[in-house]
């Protein structure tokens, strides 16, 4: 699956789901969840495969809420997930959209 498709899926995505995606990190990097236990490393078998921790789900679903006021396209999702995975913070342009509809 691709980080894009997976934006797609993100309502139906249960939140104890962590995603991993092969760098660099971009709309068409391959990627895969899996559900971990609080301790638990990165699986072996993701890691043979090129992947990379990403992001848990429920981190997204509270990236996600910068959007409460303007509904964003699939591509401003995914680039503030890459952005806020590669940065753990929210990038300019998210806060000048919102106020700019509001």
């Amino acid at each position: 699956m691709k980080l894009a498709e997976l934006v797609e899926l993100w309502p139906s995505l249960d939140e104890d789901l962590t995603i991993f995606a092969k760098r660099p990190w971009g709309p068409s990097s391959k990627c895969a969840t899996a559900r971990l236990e609080p301790a638990e490393k990165v699986p072996r078998h993701l890691l043979d495969t090129g992947l990379d921790y990403f992001l848990e789900v429920h981190v997204g679903n509270e990236v996600f809420e910068v959007f409460e006021k303007v509904p964003p396209t699939s591509n401003q999702k995914i680039e503030l997930l890459i952005y806020y995975a590669e940065n753990d913070a929210f990038p300019d342009w998210v806060y000048e959209q919102n106020t700019d509809r509001i």
